[in-house]
């Protein structure tokens, strides 16, 4: 069996990741080459990996793209891959905004998706073209991951030069379904109707559900696809369901129905992520050092932006201070992207202020301390960043460096994680590795590997009410066990430590649930 996987991100490649999806393209092809499974992944260059690593361009394609052909390279990069294991880019000027390498580009609230739209339609129809071109006949099955390449299942469908790609069993991944990558069907030069301009669709398979006239190319392919997957059982439970912000709870977001066909029709699997427990990272033990590592990751952090130029500053000068007073307390640590799904929670609004500072003002109390890492959203950073002004416990430092996000999950006590949904996560598993017990909430892929005082701890609710105060306490439990009750404590890591997400275990699923043709009713 061969399989092509398309994606947007892929952490086999230097700076080939912003988020989790990254990480799971890196691993799936290594655990799915064992099963003697030749696997070729394939991502846009982003005008950089074919200059930044060995590579050899192999072939090229013209693409119908806006009434016009856009040429496209495709590369070969021969470090990162092997006998079984073949990594592709392909390479357009309009695969670069921005910054050479930058995978995403915000052209800001009016314009959502406006950018990565066109670039990611490119990419879909480069496929497209090589599936009828050089790769024809190459393949058994294509496996697309969220939004960015769910475009080639339209086209295989209604464009009559790519039939033959539609022959192909098809799977799509969803990774995040709040992220759908909605866009116009016509009147503006990011849409459907300028891509592709000769099209003939059917709205009713494509249409956005909330906004008709949009193109939504997450609902194309979950109505398209042999097989729609995503990334934890749980998950799959929620994802047909009706999402209800009034009580907290985020479910199909508009797609519940298309999503109940799907599981009507046996063609919706819910398969947990795994996590890689090859590596080891032994702990920085003293406390300086740790402090002295960070100092110099921030250094290198200071961005164009003023704020984050100040969060900066606080954050140097609060290392400062905590070089000269050791704390005796616990040590939380939250690693992950800046988000309102990860965050909503802790900045509902208290008579502290947020969330956050009822949290730091209880940690204070066990004389404990809280370090955040991550970058995303500039307002929820500047909020971040108010309340480490706020509170001497709190180190806040806006940027990404794995390395020391590595560090941090091995030195923290305790790890937060009160997304307000997680399809899967995979920052829970990597800190239940290094024996830090996760505090999260009971939902999504949380709730598939998190165990109630077994192996962390869990909260839950009926309203965003009921959850924000589920989270304190669950909060509160955890640091009065860490103070109070050591051995029960020390009990937890270590079953958090034994825990096992193998890889292993989800490929024989995807071989079994994803890439047989005959457990899928053709959409």
């Amino acid at each position: 069996m061969r399989v092509l996987m398309v994606a947007s991100e892929n952490d086999a490649l230097k700076n080939g990741k912003v988020g989790g999806i990254g990480d799971v393209i890196r691993d799936i092809p290594k655990f799915l080459s064992e099963q003697d499974i030749c696997v070729d992944v394939i991502t846009p260059g982003y005008q950089y990996h074919a200059l930044a690593n060995p590579s050899t361009l192999i072939d090229a394609v013209d693409v119908p793209f806006r009434q016009t052909n856009e040429r496209v390279d495709l590369y070969y990069l021969e470090q990162q891959s092997s006998d079984k294991i073949g990594q592709y880019v392909v390479e357009n000027k309009l695969f670069c905004q921005g910054q050479p390498g930058q995978i995403y580009f915000d052209d800001g609230d009016d314009k959502p998706f406006y950018s990565d739209a066109n670039k990611f339609a490119l990419f879909c129809a480069s496929i497209c073209e090589l599936l009828i071109g050089p790769w024809q006949n190459r393949y058994d099955v294509v496996h697309l991951h969220d939004w960015h390449s769910a475009t080639v299942l339209v086209l295989s469908r209604f464009e009559p030069r790519y039939k033959a790609v539609e022959q192909l069993h098809s799977v799509y991944s969803i990774h995040n379904l709040a992220i759908q990558g909605i866009r116009p069907l016509t009147q503006t030069e990011s849409s459907l109707r300028a891509w592709f301009p000769t099209l003939r669709y059917d709205e009713s398979i494509l249409a956005d559900t909330r906004y008709s006239d949009c193109y939504n190319p997450t609902r194309a392919a979950i109505n398209l696809a042999n097989v729609v997957h995503v990334v934890s059982p749980t998950y799959r439970q929620e994802v047909i369901q009706a999402s209800d912000p009034d009580r907290g709870f985020i479910g199909g977001e508009g797609l519940e129905q298309d999503l109940q066909v799907a599981d009507q029709q046996h063609r919706l699997v819910g398969i947990l992520n795994g996590c890689d427990y090859t590596q080891t990272i032994p702990p920085i033990v003293a406390n300086k050092e740790l402090l002295t590592l960070i100092k110099e990751q921030i250094s290198g952090l200071h961005g164009v932006d003023n704020f984050v130029r100040a969060s900066h500053f606080i954050a140097e000068k609060r290392c400062q201070q905590w070089q000269q007073h050791n704390a005796s307390g616990p040590l939380i640590i939250s690693v992950g992207r800046i988000t309102e799904q990860k965050l909503k929670l802790v900045f509902e609004t208290s008579e502290s202020g947020y969330v956050l500072d009822d949290i730091m003002d209880n940690l204070q109390r066990f004389k404990g301390r809280m370090i955040i890492l991550g970058s995303g959203d500039a307002q929820l950073e500047q909020r971040i960043t108010e309340v480490m002004k706020r509170h001497d416990n709190l180190l806040f430092i806006n940027g990404f460096c794995s390395g020391l996000s590595d560090q941090l999950y091995v030195n923290g006590d305790l790890f937060l994680m009160p997304s307000s949904f997680e399809p899967c996560g995979i920052s829970q598993m990597l800190a239940m590795r290094a024996a830090t017990p996760v505090i999260a909430h009971k939902i999504g892929g949380l709730n598939d590997t998190v165990i109630h005082l077994h192996n962390g701890f869990l909260f839950s609710g009926n309203s965003v009410n009921e959850q924000v105060n589920g989270l304190l306490e669950a909060v509160t439990l955890a640091l009065t066990m860490y103070q109070q009750d050591k051995v029960q404590f020390n009990k937890l890591c270590q079953r958090a430590k034994a825990e096992r997400f193998l890889w292993r275990d989800c490929i024989d699923a995807y071989i079994s649930l994803l890439y047989q043709p005959s457990m899928a009713i053709p959409p």
